[in-house]
């Protein structure tokens, strides 16, 4: 027990001192963030505000380092991205910096030079507004009322008047009775919607809308996967209502897919009916290969060259059975039975036979070989 006598003497000599049980501590007179020196801190007026944000006298701080310009006299915390003195609001953020063989975390601090101060308040999320405008981070964006308007799940928002995603208003909606259900899925009083937002576009770039599912009833609509939904009278895929489907007894074919269905008939990939398929011996596969005991199926279609008893699903969209191989359900002509295989850990292939490289399907030359 000879430790404890030591503790309690650092203690009392203010060797180690935290601040508000924050990231911040004082040792032997200097401060640090994270057992990192904050050189320019003045220890004697220095005060913890939260876990992120400090200041002294002169200065304030976000995780250690010092704020461009911010008066430490003035500034306060107003969550643990958004802080403003006197004349400047901030945001700040320790974001994640992708990289191809490097991420690493790096911060950031932006002063929001069209935010009101005086009015300026953090909401949550990331979301702040003025008595003019509102905020997600440090960019401002417009709204019917911003007296009224929260955000909400996954990019949505409202206000007394109108439903909003991705920052823009839904054209018709009912901000009084307006209410996220899932990622996908939002209605209100009058209407159903479907959202997406797609990250993959040819551009590089995000993308993103919204529309209307005008068969669906608001009232009994409830969500029924990532991508299915229910009325009394119809089963939705996306904002697509489903073939055939029973409501009643209709539900994603289990949790490892999120484009099948079932009902207590049918099958579905995504809105269309699998009319070939034999319910009771379905069985997904990987890859989006299927098969029953009569057919093998990519996508909810059925492969008409497929032979049932040797198709094998190999990776990455490629299979083969004892007569061709196959690349997302269609046949891949030319393809060497016998010495196709899949390439790993190649940048410029991911399958080759004797002859052949294949990447995503496609043959092309000059060859390598796998011998």
């Amino acid at each position: 027990m000879k430790f404890l006598p030591f503790l309690f003497s650092l203690l009392e000599l203010g060797w180690l001192t935290s601040c508000k049980n924050s990231g911040y501590q004082t040792k032997n007179g200097s401060v640090y963030y994270k057992d990192n020196l904050i050189n320019e801190a003045d220890e004697a007026t220095f005060v913890a505000l939260n876990d992120v944000f400090a200041k002294d006298k002169r200065r304030a701080y976000y995780r250690g380092l010092s704020i461009d310009g911010a008066n430490g006299a003035s500034f306060t915390a107003l969550d643990d991205h958004f802080g403003k003195d006197r004349a400047t609001v901030f945001y700040c953020d320790n974001y994640i910096d992708f990289q191809l063989f490097n991420t690493t975390r790096k911060d950031k601090i932006i002063s929001i030079p069209t935010a009101d101060v005086g009015s300026f308040v953090a909401i949550r999320n990331e979301y702040a507004k003025d008595k003019f405008r509102c905020y997600y981070k440090d960019s401002g964006f417009a709204v019917n009322d911003v007296a009224s308007f929260e955000p909400l799940d996954y990019g949505f928002g409202k206000d007394k008047q109108v439903g909003y995603f991705e920052f823009k208003p839904i054209p018709g909606s009912n901000g009084s009775s307006f209410a996220v259900l899932s990622r996908n899925f939002s209605r209100d009083q009058q209407a159903v919607y479907y959202s997406w937002t797609r990250l993959d576009t040819p551009a590089g770039k995000s993308a993103s809308g919204i529309r209307v599912i005008h068969e669906a009833d608001p009232n009994k609509f409830t969500t029924a996967g990532m991508y299915y939904a229910l009325d009394k009278d119809h089963a939705f895929y996306k904002h697509n209502v489903v073939e055939a489907a029973d409501p009643a007894t209709f539900k994603q074919w289990d949790e490892s897919t999120i484009d099948y269905a079932s009902d207590s008939t049918h099958l579905y990939f995504q809105e269309k009916w699998i009319r070939e398929a034999d319910k009771a011996s379905f069985k997904l596969v990987s890859d989006n290969y299927a098969w029953d005991n009569k057919a093998v199926f990519h996508k909810g279609s059925r492969i008409e060259e497929a032979d049932i008893t040797s198709f094998t699903v190999l990776e990455s969209g490629y299979a083969k059975d004892d007569k061709r191989v196959y690349y997302n359900g269609n046949v891949l002509n030319g393809a060497d039975l016998a010495s196709f295989a899949l390439v790993r850990n190649e940048a410029d292939r991911d399958a080759a036979d004797k002859k052949h490289s294949y990447y995503a399907g496609r043959r092309f030359t000059p060859e390598k070989d796998l011998n």
